[in-house]
């Protein structure tokens, strides 16, 4: 995959003020929907005023998707990173504060091997790998109810998440599953309270020993990603609140 660099976001010298934040997905329809919804939420105001006031800003949360697997995925998260700090450097700005790289245990689990690496990639380059067990549809559950602990396959999340009216698998066949985005609004802090539900401290060992298991199910780490951006934006704006996802 060839590595595309990031729009500074300035011109000369002159540093912007956000953070810069990069999510680099496995899933390419769902997962990029959320995140670019939840960048809109949380910093579109933002980005537009400080456009119209000095012209040139970066969007400070970047979203990109690659449906390939999880060590893949860390490899070219990492080459990002690496990239972006070497010009960061050479322009001065600021590099990304956090990459995160999203990927589910899915179909991946069967090849531990891959999903493994990709954690011990990640350790060693800076990439924050974030986890979904078995899919990414269990945090959208979250948004209605707590993920049934008994829930560790895919198509049952699924299933769920069409019951409960989070996605749309009607839209295009090639493309099927879509969140519905007026299902998930304003229930953030809902989301997740629901998510702790589900997620005891044994599971979270089991999660940071052997990440491809599916003894922890259901699992996510979504909300890693979201509070983070939570806190900057009360950062940046001095009023940021959950209740706005």
């Amino acid at each position: 995959m060839a590595v595309h660099k990031p729009n500074a976001g300035h011109r000369g010298k002159l540093k912007p003020r956000n953070k810069r934040f990069l999510i680099y997905s496995g899933g390419i329809v769902t997962e990029v929907e959320y995140f670019q919804y939840v960048r809109r939420h949380l910093f579109g105001d933002y980005v537009k005023n400080l456009r119209i006031k000095s012209g040139e800003v970066d969007d400070p949360v970047r979203v990109e998707a690659d449906g390939v697997d999880p060590k893949t995925l860390v490899d070219d998260a990492a080459k990002l990173l690496y990239e972006d700090k070497k010009d960061a450097k050479k322009e001065s700005y600021d590099p990304f504060a956090v990459v995160w790289a999203v990927t589910d245990v899915d179909d991946f689990g069967k090849n531990g091997d891959k999903l493994r690496a990709a954690v011990d990639k990640g350790r060693q380059s800076g990439v924050e790998v974030i986890i979904s067990n078995p899919c990414f549809d269990v945090w959208l559950i979250d948004h209605k109810q707590s993920c049934p602990l008994s829930y560790t396959q895919t198509s049952e999340c699924e299933k769920l998440a069409k019951r409960l009216g989070l996605i749309d698998m009607s839209r295009n066949r090639n493309n099927p599953k879509h969140i519905r985005q007026e299902a998930i609004v304003e229930q953030y802090a809902t989301a997740a309270k629901n998510a702790q539900k589900h997620m005891s401290e044994q599971h979270r060992r089991i999660r940071d020993s052997r990440p491809s298991s599916g003894d922890y199910a259901p699992w996510t780490d979504i909300p890693k990603i979201v509070d983070t951006l939570i806190e900057e934006y009360k950062t940046l704006i001095n009023k940021g609140e959950e209740e706005t996802l």
